[in-house]
């Protein structure tokens, strides 16, 4: 991925500030991490501090600690945040996994699963899962939704859409959408079906003729 490498492994234990555009093949930042522009890497692991004044391009990123970019991310593969992430622009990747908190524009993937909390205007992948009492600052859009138990959403629209017990989301719009015992959803528009516990609380549900969005899914 990487051409041109000026570093083939770099390991940050103290505090380091490189000028960008940077390219590198490994990078692990125990430290703080800085470059003053874009940073094109194979593999990014930061357990410290990583700031990238610029776009950042990688093949896999692991982040234990903090990292902070003042543009985009794109990740060929996994993008993985077991403590935290402040995206300026979008994060586009294969996988996103976030354990610990996550914020940027829009993240877009073909797999996002969250496990703490997500601030952001939307997320777009096939598969989602919000885990249990993780929150979405935002929409989110898949083919394959689930909202884990206790979990919050603004919203959801999805070809196949679960919310489980206690979770909330504000607004709703799904092909096929189950709504678990003492979850609640405000605003539940379906097209196919729809499955709601008498112990669910639902505000309104209304069968309408399509979703607003289009979503590119295969059928489920």
């Amino acid at each position: 991925m990487v051409g041109d490498v000026a570093i083939e492994e770099l390991k940050v234990g103290g505090s380091i500030r490189l000028k960008g555009p940077l390219k590198a093949r490994s990078i692990k930042a125990g430290g703080s991490f800085h470059v003053d522009g874009d940073l094109e890497v194979e593999q990014l692991e930061v357990g410290g501090l990583c700031r990238i004044d610029g776009d950042l391009k990688a093949r896999e990123v692991i982040v234990g600690g903090s990292i902070k970019t003042s543009r985009s991310v794109v990740v060929e593969k996994l993008f993985k945040v077991g403590g935290s992430a402040n995206i300026g622009g979008d994060l586009r990747a294969g996988e996103v996994r976030v354990g610990g908190s996550i914020e940027a524009k829009a993240i877009y993937a073909e797999i996002f699963k969250l496990g703490g909390r997500a601030n952001i205007e939307k997320v777009e992948a096939k598969h989602v899962e919000i885990d249990r009492n993780s929150e979405v600052r935002g929409l989110v859009f898949g083919c394959r939704v689930v909202v884990g138990k206790g979990a919050e959403v603004k919203g959801v629209i999805g070809h196949d859409v679960v919310v489980e017990k206690d979770a909330e989301v504000d607004r709703v719009e799904a092909l096929k959408v189950k709504v678990e015992k003492g979850a609640e959803v405000d605003e539940l528009y379906y097209v196919q079906e729809a499955q709601i516990d008498r112990d669910a609380k639902v505000s309104k549900a209304i069968k309408v003729d399509k979703l607003s969005v289009e979503l590119k899914c295969e059928e489920l």
